[in-house]
């Protein structure tokens, strides 16, 4: 069953790469495809160093006038590591950086491929608000809560709002469940790097001759949006004003089937784990085991048959 699964495996990665080839060589000027297929793992620093070592051993990526394509599949993560990212990318893209994203590209991945000259989506593909969301221990409630930044400011317009309406116990109550004043600055400050990053990225390539689109649908990605799971699908995306490429009909269908047999990957590989796993466990005794320890007299039993 192991050896089945580890082929499925093997054989879904080698149709992966085979596609990937395939989609390279629909583009029109010499174009390399590169897979950041990350799935559930988020962009860190490792996933920097991983990108640098493969970028690192393709020689082709040398020549001038070569185009780099990445496809992207991410939930997002690291900010900071998300931008190192996306400048990586830049140095290895001589020629067009297009970015191409079949179904996710949600948060940090976003400001990802905001890095590029274009980004090629899939008709059900998502990007994502910029927001940060913060993961800290409660000090008042002593559990650990997430929320975006963004939160902070409508709960003190909250506040605010029951103190003028004369709700002031109600107010107060609010105001001591608050962390300490100088940590919701830096959460609220936490706002500004999004818009730094994305605004640094566009305006240095996407959006060179217009600086101050830029910097408007930077703030957009950051502030406009009520919830970090906003849906920012390809009609959002050329309404913000960012660059879309429409996909051909034969690119669309390689990039699809990319999805998918990174889909069944990654459920073969989680069956692995599982089997894996039951593996490890200690088997449970066998009935004839069973019966043998029932029937075996005990320390007890013996001593009691000595003193008869």
């Amino acid at each position: 069953m192991m050896t089945e699964r580890n082929d499925k495996i093997s054989e879904l990665e080698s149709e992966t790469k085979e596609a990937v080839n395939r989609l390279a060589a629909t583009f029109a000027e010499p174009t390399i495809c590169y897979p950041l297929l990350l799935a559930d793992e988020e962009i860190t620093a490792g996933t920097v160093d991983r990108v640098f070592d493969d970028l690192q051993g393709l020689s082709e990526i040398d020549a001038p006038e070569s185009s780099l394509a990445v496809i992207v599949d991410s939930m997002g993560g690291n900010i900071d590591a998300a931008y190192n990212l996306a400048c990586l990318f830049r140095r290895y893209g001589n020629g067009r950086l297009t970015y191409i994203v079949p179904r996710w590209a949600k948060s940090a991945a976003t400001l990802l491929v905001c890095g590029g000259d274009s980004i090629m989506m899939a008709p059900v593909a998502e990007l994502g608000p910029l927001d940060p969301q913060i993961t800290e221990w409660n000090l008042v409630e002593r559990r650990i809560e997430s929320f975006s930044p963004l939160h902070i400011e409508s709960t003190l317009a909250l506040i605010r709002n029951e103190f003028a309406e004369g709700n002031a116990e109600l107010a107060q109550g609010l105001l001591q469940r608050l962390q300490f004043p100088i940590t919701l600055g830096g959460f609220t400050k936490s706002l500004e790097l999004g818009k730094q990053y994305a605004e640094k990225l566009l305006s240095s390539r996407m959006l060179k001759d217009n600086p101050q689109a830029a910097a408007e649908i930077s703030r957009r990605l950051v502030e406009d949006y009520s919830a970090h799971s906003f849906c920012i699908n390809i009609d959002e995306v050329r309404e913000l004003g960012l660059t879309v490429e429409d996909m051909s009909p034969d690119q669309l269908e390689i990039v699809w089937e990319i999805h998918r047999m990174e889909r069944r990957r990654l459920a073969s590989e989680e069956q692995r784990a599982d089997t894996e796993e039951r593996l490890d466990e200690p088997e449970p005794p066998r009935d004839a085991e069973l019966e043998e320890a029932n029937c075996r007299p005990t320390t007890s039993r013996i001593e009691r048959e000595s003193d008869d």
